[in-house]
This record gives C-alpha cells, sequence and structure tokens, in this order.
C-alpha cells in the first residue's frame, strides 16, 4: 500500500514542530545561577537588565555598574524552599575609567542524612550540599551614553566527595538613549564550559572479566555525564513614566520607573518579565512584577528605604515571590555606599 505524498509531508512536519518544542528543562548544569539576586531587583519581577544601576545589578548586567561613582559593598540573604539559603556578597570599587566588582553566592543545604542501598534509612552521617560562584566583573563608558560590562565567573557543585566546576563569561550592554532617558539593556550570561561530576565516591572494584572466573577485582571509575551551563540571552527596555530631568511626567519628588525584559534560555521557553518602582524623596520605595511563562513564581512585591548619612548611604531593601505551590521566599539586601 502506498502512503500518499501530503501524508508523508504532514508527519516530517509533525515531527519537526515535535522537536523545536522540546524545551530542554532539566537539561543544564548549576540552575542556582538562574536563582535571582537582590531585593529591589527581584521585587521588580527581575527586569533589571536595562536599569542595573547599583551593586545588586552585576548578576543582570554587568554593564551597569559603571554608573556606580561610590564604592559600595553589600549582601543579601534568600530564605529559599526546601529549607535551602541563598547568600551572596558583592563590593564594588570605581575608578576615573573603569569600574570593578568582586561578587560572589552560595546556595547551601542544611546537613543531609547519608542513605545507601544497605542502609535505606540512614547511615548516621552527614553531608552538606553547596553551590558557589566567584566573579570578577570590569565595566566602563565608551560613549557618553554606552556602556559595556564584562564578568568572569568561577563555578564549582559540590555534593558529599563529588564536585564539578567551570568557568563562564557574562557580557553585557546599555544604551540610555536622548528619548525621555529610554534605557535599553542586553545581555548573555553563563556562557562558558560544561560541568561533569568527578570524585572518590565513583572510584568502584570491579571484575573487569565476568564471564572468566578467579579474576581479581581491580580499581575503576565511574563515568557521569556533562551538562552546559543554563546559558541565556536577554534584552531590556526602562524608562521613568514620572520624574526628573528626562522622564515622560517632570516631579522633583515623585519617581516612577517602568522595565520590561525579555529573557531567550537554552533550556525553556522564551519568558517576559515586568517591574514597576515607586520612589517618594529618593528615601522611600515600593515595587511590583510580574513574570510571564514561569511555572510557579508569577507576582512580585517588595519596598525599601534608602538614607543619606553625610557622603555614605545605606539602603535596605525587600522582596517577597510567591512560589504558588512551593514555599513563597522572601529576600532582604544591604547595600553601604562611602
Amino acid at each position: 500500500m502506498k502512503i500518499p505524498k501530503t501524508a508523508i509531508i504532514c508527519i516530517i512536519l509533525i515531527v519537526i514542530s515535535l522537536g523545536f518544542s522540546f524545551t530542554k528543562v532539566g537539561t543544564t548544569a548549576a540552575p542556582f545561577l538562574k536563582i535571582e539576586c537582590g531585593a529591589r531587583p527581584v521585587a521588580m519581577g527581575g527586569s533589571f537588565v536595562a536599569l542595573a544601576n547599583d551593586p545588586s545589578g552585576i548578576y543582570y548586567n554587568p554593564a551597569g555598574i559603571a554608573e556606580l561613582k561610590k564604592t559600595y559593598i553589600a549582601g543579601g540573604h534568600t530564605e529559599w524552599f526546601a529549607e535551602l539559603n541563598h547568600d551572596y556578597a558583592i563590593f564594588v570599587l570605581p575608578t576615573n575609567r573603569i569600574n570593578y566588582c568582586l561578587w560572589g553566592s552560595f546556595l547551601t543545604s542544611g546537613d543531609i542524612e547519608i542513605t545507601t542501598i544497605e542502609n535505606p534509612e540512614g547511615t548516621g552521617q552527614h553531608c552538606n550540599y553547596i553551590d558557589g560562584l566567584l566573579g570578577f566583573t570590569v565595566s566602563m563608558f565608551v560613549s557618553d551614553r554606552l556602556s559595556i560590562g564584562l564578568s568572569g565567573k568561577y563555578i564549582q557543585q559540590k555534593l558529599y566527595n563529588e564536585s564539578a566546576s567551570t568557568i563562564a563569561l557574562d557580557v553585557g550592554s546599555i544604551l540610555r538613549t536622548p528619548f525621555k532617558g529610554l534605557r535599553l539593556g542586553m545581555c548573555m550570561t553563563n556562557y562558558g564550559g560544561e560541568m561533569q561530576l568527578a570524585g572518590n565516591d565513583l572510584i568502584v572494584q570491579t571484575d573487569p572479566w565476568p564471564d572468566f572466573e578467579g579474576n581479581p577485582d581491580v580499581e575503576a571509575r565511574l563515568s557521569t555525564e556533562s551538562f552546559p551551563l543554563p546559558l541565556a540571552f536577554k534584552l531590556g527596555i526602562a524608562f521613568d513614566l514620572i520624574g526628573v530631568e528626562e522622564a515622560f511626567i517632570a516631579n522633583k519628588d515623585h519617581r516612577l520607573t517602568i522595565a520590561v525584559d525579555g529573557i531567550h534560555p537554552n533550556d525553556g521557553e522564551e519568558k517576559l518579565l515586568i517591574g514597576c518602582e515607586y520612589g517618594l524623596f529618593n528615601t522611600l520605595f515600593l515595587r511590583g512584577g510580574y513574570k510571564h511563562n514561569y511555572d510557579t513564581q508569577k507576582f512580585t512585591a517588595g519596598a525599601g528605604v534608602k538614607v543619606g548619612l553625610g557622603p555614605r548611604e545605606i539602603s535596605v531593601d525587600y522582596a517577597y515571590v510567591d512560589m504558588d505551590i512551593l514555599d513563597s521566599t522572601h529576600r532582604i539586601f544591604i547595600t553601604i555606599g562611602f
């Protein structure tokens, strides 16, 4: 029986469409790199690629720290779900031409009881899970309106005696247009090598010739798969609807910033982030955001306060994220500029 050509074409198109619809969820290593940092950007739904104008912006676009005129020390803590904790710290050093930043983050667990096939209820021993990142960033203005930034990152994952590590790059830019202070940002994050677990627990004793009796066991090492990092391309737009100077509506006491980001990851579908920030006297802030095409994260909210003490400034920010069926997360971020 002959199959009509139209049927063959339809089958081919269906197979192709199914192939393109495969989102590759769960096919990348170091998923902690996708956890957003900082309370201010998180409260704005993560839409910070075109802003990135405070120390926490280093996680979203390295081009942002070119704007900073003070030396900053900042740190934050996130109560992640499943009793995990996410902590991060940032140090920014500005110079006449280039701004530098040293930063890092850690995702840690509490004590995890070790179980084996022989002892499924536990061996009485415990271990910890640690994900770590250490980054160094350089950022500068190449014109009066365009800044660029480059971050190098060392990434490591460790569980008991097994670990994996690699290096990666973030590259970004921000263009400040002359139209009403409109800002355009773009960034590529986590471009680097693959990660493959290795460690002493992968060393086993095995019989190289099981079909023959009397062979002594030899030492062998189990091989694990390598996985790429969660590479992402980000585009953002931001503007002040209300504010001073180039805002759409001029007001020296109030500011309302709108930001929108689009993300194209290598392990999932495209995502849209929308956020806003209202500032009163550049001291009190209210923030909100929405995340489109996320499985659990949807609405975000937060607040902050910034106080000047002579040449110094201190900011304290808080963010809340609704994680649907997972536990809601809370972030605290403190920034000191001097």
